[in-house]
């Protein structure tokens, strides 16, 4: 069956598309652009954005085994969304069950693994007991599954790293760099202290939770962007948005933005404590960030096209490549309200839509 998707903004940089056309997709595979066929459906996309599916690089959707896991599908294709990163719901002692789940779900799944062989299965400390960490064990499950292991996750706040500090952070961006992968550092209360954080990641490394709203962000006590902040932003250090429950604040993302600092990436942190509580999707996350002033390019580049870079996901707008696209309407609305996590409101008259996930 052959579909003939017109009116389209085509947008996938990595491959020098960015233009307003026709695709011609049949049985799942894309034959061409401002191509026709008289035997094909048409479907008027009326100057929607077509681009390479979305990417949720944060939550947490590891069920019954962690208590913040969430129904993969639900947030994932049920949402438009094609691909989920889970962000440290598992060590190595655990994998093996995750990875059955991944096995059941028609959303695609990769994983950042916990640096703690516990992961978050074991309560908030999973980091503060070296006892907990097996490198052997770790390493020898990340060489198993390099399709799926993307990453190294870490959470860097008092309440997990305990006296360990640093330090722990310390040996788990060094072991990640001895397999090559990237880390995904979450920051939040001190200690340890974000510079210290900072100044452990090197290009390609994430930073999730860059504009929460706690004491000792990237702004300093007079207001200004601390100059390591910039520095590492600079270097390639990837600034990931990371919601959650409470870790974004509008006033310091739309300073940020004020100061060159944009986000790299767009992730939602959904997980059981803030479904449907604080947060509905990572649409409604984007949408924040489009009320910050980021424009519709600047939006897909953080929730599409660096996310399958970093993932190495083959999900672009290639001639003869299996479909792997998503539909997103940028449109406006009637005026609603918009909270960040400390509750501080925005009103809002345009909002972002996953419209479809086409494969």
């Amino acid at each position: 069956m052959k579909t003939l998707y017109i009116n389209a903004n085509l947008y996938d940089p990595a491959h020098d598309i960015d233009t307003a056309g026709n695709l011609l997709i049949e049985d799942g595979v894309i034959l061409g652009i401002n191509q026709f066929a008289e035997d094909a459906e048409i479907v008027d996309l009326k100057g929607k954005w077509l681009c390479p599916s979305i990417t949720d690089m944060h939550v947490h959707c590891f069920k019954e085994m962690s208590d913040l896991g969430l129904n993969m599908d639900e947030i994932g294709v049920d949402m438009h969304v094609g691909t989920l990163v889970d962000a440290g719901s598992s060590g190595c002692r655990d994998i093996e069950a995750l990875l059955q789940q991944i096995e059941e779900a028609a959303t695609r799944i990769k994983i950042f693994i916990n640096y703690s062989s516990v992961g978050l299965t074991h309560g908030n400390q999973e980091l503060a007991d070296w006892s907990l960490i097996d490198e052997n064990a770790l390493r020898e499950v990340v060489q198993r599954y390099p399709g799926i292991i993307k990453g190294i996750k870490l959470r860097a706040s008092a309440s997990v790293v305990g006296k360990l500090g640093i330090e722990v952070i310390r040996a788990g961006k060094a072991f990640a760099k001895e397999l090559g992968l990237p880390v995904m550092v979450h920051i939040g209360n001190e200690p340890p202290q974000l510079e210290e954080v900072l100044n452990c990641l090197e290009k390609g490394d994430i930073v999730t939770h860059i504009f929460h709203g706690k004491p000792k962000g990237i702004f300093d006590e007079e207001g200004r962007l601390k100059p390591l902040v910039e520095e590492k932003y600079r270097e390639g250090v990837l600034f990931d948005v990371g919601h959650g429950a409470a870790s974004f604040s509008f006033d310091v993302c739309e300073k940020a933005i004020r100061e060159g600092i944009k986000p790299s990436l767009i992730s939602s942190d959904l997980h059981k404590r803030n479904y449907l509580s604080k947060l509905h999707s990572l649409s409604e996350v984007v949408s924040k960030l489009y009320a910050c002033g980021l424009s519709e390019r600047q939006l897909i580049d953080a929730i599409s096209i660096r996310p399958a870079a970093l993932l190495g996901l083959q999900n672009g707008l290639q001639i003869a490549h299996q479909a792997d696209l998503s539909v997103i309407d940028f449109q406006a609305c009637e005026p609603m309200i918009l909270k960040d996590s400390q509750g501080h409101e925005r009103l809002c008259r345009k909002q972002v839509v996953f419209e479809a996930l086409i494969r």
